[in-house]
């Protein structure tokens, strides 16, 4: 299964790659499409721990710049004829632009609506506007959805996981995808099951939300499915997720414990999660970890823990002022508030998280803030203002999905853009409910500015242009593609 290029920087890559036993993994890169140029780079192995997943660092390489590549289990070099696959290194860091990137998330085999978003995908990454890299966003696979999965139910174990993962991802669109374009990713619910939570702070014990439990047990579904979520199940989910999303992932801010031995176990005691950060060019990225530590229950409720808190606040602080762009990647929206409460899956059923994310932005006057998600089945622009210190603070969150799920076509109905203290004002720009994707292309001269588009099987649907001018970020243009 793969291969799948994940994290790049300038000068590295990691390529990951999946077999079916223990054995060794060669890397190949080269700048002709046939790799007659192809030069061995890098060893890794495929280890069972990891369900025989391997991830190769190549290091060595030229800063925004284009290889093919080549994953073999011999050390002979892979034969020169065809077309391998290729990925393009980082610009160097701080550098001017333009970076282009896309992002997007819910993505379920055999769904009504296809794979049409993922081949319009395609289809841009050999266009001029190809992208540099990809976000996920989330709910990459459904294992809880029976009739979408590939399996004709609910997976509850760990080989089970890893099949719904093949599934989506080497009998789709996406294997192309994948192997052709940089991802980083991050889980939302369905990685484990449908708005799943912790029922308290330490951990014990794992539940997803009641309306699925009823549904499920209304219609016959294994106990395991519906009672609670066991360690099994959860263990599985879990290992899966970091076999697939993870090990080729940028370094985590906080490691949990056994991450080191490809082996991430959640324990009680421990305040390691999944979040990380990278950049690229003039832009820095904080990808929020919003499950491993997310709890409902008589002891109240939270998004993260004290220790994500502090160390998003550090980042921010660290990137404030060198660079003129700052996405926080969140797996669900943080400005979409429900009009009827459904319970647990987002920001707004956090509302003193929610708050203390504006403050803690206000409070440091963090210019050039983007926040990017998903999760919703239909997408939209918000923009809003925060009560700065010296002057409001512009933020704008482009809310993308799905690529293949049903859509939310009464989402403008159902919700609003969010308005709570620390928030003076927010507004929609719209809201499209068709499978999409979001394109970003940003840089900065002649001064900074980025362009925000969403992505439609039919072709670019809306676009957003902010730039930032002697009084600050400001929206230039807002509507149909130029």
């Amino acid at each position: 299964m793969g291969p799948v290029v994940g994290h790049v920087t300038p000068h590295s890559a990691r390529l990951w790659v999946r077999g079916r036993e223990e054995g060794p993994v060669y890397a190949w890169v080269g700048q002709q499409p046939d790799l007659r140029d192809a030069r061995l780079v890098g060893e890794g192995r495929r280890l069972p721990q990891a369900g025989f997943a391997a991830v190769v660092e190549v290091r060595g390489l030229q800063p925004n710049t284009r290889y093919h590549y080549a994953l073999t289990a011999t050390p002979q070099a892979p034969a020169a004829a065809g077309r391998y696959p290729a990925f393009r290194t980082a610009a160097p860091e701080g550098s001017p632009g333009p970076v282009t990137f896309v992002f997007g998330s819910c993505f379920v085999p055999g769904n009504p609506f296809g794979e049409a978003a993922v081949q319009r995908l395609l289809r841009v990454m050999d266009s001029a506007d190809a992208p540099d890299f990809g976000l996920l966003l989330g709910d990459q696979i459904y294992p809880d959805e029976p009739k979408g999965n590939g399996l004709g139910r609910i997976a509850c174990t760990i080989d089970e996981y890893r099949e719904v993962y093949r599934i989506a991802w080497a009998e789709t669109a996406w294997r192309a995808a994948l192997a052709n374009l940089s991802w980083r990713m991050i889980w939302d619910d369905h990685e484990v099951d449908n708005d799943w939570f912790w029922t308290s702070p330490d951990r014990v014990e794992a539940q997803t939300s009641w309306y699925t439990r009823l549904l499920r047990r209304l219609t016959g579904q294994p106990r395991e499915t519906w009672e609670h979520i066991g360690r099994r199940r959860l263990h599985a989910a879990v290992q899966a997720f970091w076999e697939h999303q993870m090990m080729h992932a940028p370094p985590l801010r906080l490691p949990p414990e056994g991450a080191a031995e490809q082996r991430p176990l959640l324990l009680t005691s421990d305040r390691g999660h999944f979040a990380y950060a990278f950049t690229h060019g003039p832009a820095a990225f904080y990808v929020l970890d919003l499950h491993a530590h997310r709890y409902i229950g008589p002891y109240g409720r939270a998004i993260m823990n004290a220790a994500q808190w502090a160390d998003l606040e550090h980042w921010l602080l660290q990137v404030r002022d060198r660079y003129p762009f700052k996405f926080l990647v969140s797996s669900v929206s943080v400005f979409f508030q429900q009009r009827l409460p459904f319970g647990g899956g987002r920001w707004d059923d956090f509302p003193d998280e929610r708050r203390r994310l504006v403050h803690l932005l206000a409070a440091h006057q963090i210019e050039g803030v983007f926040i990017l998600s998903g999760d919703l089945h239909v997408a939209h622009i918000v923009e809003a203002e925060l009560d700065g210190v010296d002057r409001a603070l512009p933020v704008w969150e482009f809310s993308v999905s799905p690529w293949g799920q049903h859509l939310f076509r009464w989402g403008r109905w159902l919700g609003k853009p969010a308005r709570f203290p620390g928030v003076r004002a927010s507004r929609w720009l719209g809201t499209w409910a068709v499978p999409n994707f979001g394109w970003v292309r940003l840089g900065t001269r002649p001064r900074p500015w980025l362009e925000f588009r969403l992505e439609t099987p039919q072709g670019p649907l809306t676009r957003v242009r902010v730039e930032r001018g002697p009084a600050g970020w400001q929206r230039v243009a807002a509507g149909e593609p130029a």
